[in-house]
């Protein structure tokens, strides 16, 4: 139970949650689409010939020329809470009602929880793409301007929303300059008062009430301010101890989050004091734990290069300490059998993290051995204290006859952007394959020479290269085109920053894998790829797309291991 709320504010605050406006539409929706599957765009929202069916569902009025449903604020605040309350689930292209349709309305506090969970939801959706936090912290700043006691939707609380939305970016390590564009899109123009449209955002949700003269927080408002920062990256306190910090900062799943919250820690103590507490903290933890340790660890600087030797004859943190120091140029190269504990490691903090089938996914890739039996006898072999727990739950997993990702192939349509006519391309590779990975095989469906720099998004996160890395945008890497595919959204690719070759990429279906097939493999197109680097003083022809030759080409990227 919430400390600051008696028996009583907590059931008034879950029926006031409940009964909001933008609630009602969520639930009204959910159960319109029921048990039935819908299909939906590669926004992840409803198709144009689905929406007045919507809007008569929710007494909206729909225009009958449109271009999306994210254009009705009272379609898409609704629609998108759902998805957040878990009311609605999206996932290959289908929407059908979700897990906490059935039991809605939940008791209060799982209530609460699916009401903070929806008001997160939207409020990504309509913040900037440069930081999904935008609206939740504009929408805390308002909250604690205007109070209980209200105050007038006028310049002078802008002001002073402003200051408060200053105190909460340093507080989480934020920069307002990416935040505070969002308010823009919240301004009445026609009556010139500012936060309007964001106060009216949150009279949906129940968290205000009132007119613009003096809107006032309502209960549900004075717990939405209690915990609307909960998740974000607030900084560690730069004196706890190591163990404790870390344990703090696991909670954050994005190595970037991770870093903005260690930063403060980390610079309090200068580079070779932090490695070595991370160091010794680490050598106890879990394969997760430890992963993060050494994560923290590669954002120092070669003042920690003393640390990782001392540590490196350690049987748990020694292979990460002498991988960093083979990656300076300041130790041998790894052998094999740290090679193996490191995959042993990786998928045992995977199995942590995210579950068997990811754990699977990194033993077949991580470890020798024509199958499964033979990869797990390796794991065995490598003396990692986890490795028993590790091999009996992937083990379990392909016993267990569930799909497995190791099996399962992606087929993309990855599009070129404003040509007509359309040039596309089809293909299908493993959803295990990373971003980075369909980087490579988009620069051979294209043509492309691979010599500039790319930029995948998915949703609202970005993701570049690791090296050269692009600023504010995650390591396409480490995120598989699996996830990317379940995250929501569309998924765009551009390459070369300049000339801006923008790529749309659908995932059209999931399929098994036919182990007679080499993946990737490119199983359609339409047109030819344009010419790199056209020149009007000499200008060129595209080049006929030969299929064939492409697929050579991919084939000989299964052979090098990357993807395949």
């Amino acid at each position: 139970m919430d400390a600051t709320f008696s028996v009583d504010d907590l059931r008034d605050t879950a029926r006031m949650a409940r009964d909001c406006p933008v609630m009602e539409g969520a639930v009204a929706l959910a159960r319109w689409i029921g048990a039935g599957h819908r299909p939906v765009t590669a926004g992840q929202v409803l198709r144009k010939a689905d929406l007045p069916a919507a809007g008569a569902v929710l007494g909206v009025d729909v225009p009958p020329k449109l271009r999306t449903m994210a254009d009705i604020p009272a379609l898409r605040r609704p629609w998108w809470a759902a998805v957040g309350a878990g009311l609605l689930q999206v996932g290959d292209g289908q929407v059908t009602g979700g897990p906490a349709l059935e039991h809605w309305p939940s008791a209060e506090a799982d209530l609460l929880s699916g009401w903070l969970a929806a008001l997160l939801a939207v409020g990504a959706a309509e913040s900037r793409p440069q930081d999904e936090d935008s609206v939740r912290l504009l929408a805390l700043a308002l909250l604690m301007v205007i109070g209980p006691n209200g105050a007038p939707l006028t310049y002078r609380t802008w002001g002073l929303v402003n200051a408060v939305l200053d105190e909460l970016c340093d507080g989480y390590d934020k920069w307002s300059g990416e935040v505070r564009p969002a308010l823009d899109r919240y301004d009445d123009l026609g009556t010139g008062t500012p936060l309007a449209g964001l106060a009216e955002l949150l009279a949906g949700f129940g968290a205000m009430d009132g007119d613009h003269d003096k809107p006032v927080v309502t209960v549900l408002g004075r717990w939405a301010v209690a915990h609307l920062a909960d998740g974000l990256s607030g900084p560690a306190d730069p004196l706890l101890p190591a163990a404790d910090m870390i344990a703090e900062v696991v909670r954050f799943g994005d190595e970037e989050q991770q870093y903005r919250a260690a930063r403060k820690w980390l610079a309090g103590r200068g580079a070779a004091q932090a490695a070595r507490e991370l160091l010794a903290a680490a050598e106890s933890m879990s394969p997760l734990r430890r992963s993060v340790a050494v994560g923290l660890l590669s954002r120092l600087d070669d003042d920690m290069l003393p640390a990782l030797r001392e540590a490196a004859a350690r049987p748990h943190v020694g292979p990460h300490a002498r991988a960093m120091l083979a990656a300076w140029d300041d130790g041998p190269q790894l052998d094999e059998a740290d090679w193996a504990w490191l995959a042993v490691e990786a998928a045992a903090a995977a199995l942590e993290e995210q579950g068997p089938d990811e754990a699977l996914s990194r033993v077949r890739e991580g470890m020798p051995g024509a199958d499964l039996d033979e990869c797990l006898a390796q794991v065995r072999a490598t003396g990692h204290p986890d490795a028993d727990a590790l091999a009996r739950a992937v083990a379990q997993l392909a016993a267990s006859g569930a799909p497995l990702s190791i099996d399962q192939v992606a087929q993309l349509k990855v599009s070129l952007t404003d040509f007509r006519p359309p040039i596309w391309r089809r293909v299908r590779l493993p959803v295990t394959a990373t971003l980075a990975d369909l980087h490579v095989v988009i620069q051979v469906l294209f043509g492309w020479d691979g010599d500039h720099l790319h930029l995948f998004q998915v949703g609202k996160k970005q993701y570049s290269a690791s090296y050269p890395h692009l600023e504010e945008t995650g390591y396409d890497d480490e995120v598989r085109v699996r996830d990317a595919a379940s995250a929501g959204g569309k998924i765009t690719y551009t390459y070369d920053l300049g000339e801006e070759w923008r790529h749309e990429i659908i995932v059209e279906k999931t399929l098994v894998r036919d182990p007679d097939q080499d993946y990737p493999v490119c199983i359609a197109f339409h047109g030819d790829s344009p010419v790199e680097y056209w020149s009007e003083d000499d200008p060129a022809e595209p080049e006929p797309f030969d299929l064939a030759n492409v697929n050579r080409k991919l084939a000989e990227l299964a052979e090098q291991g990357s993807p395949s």
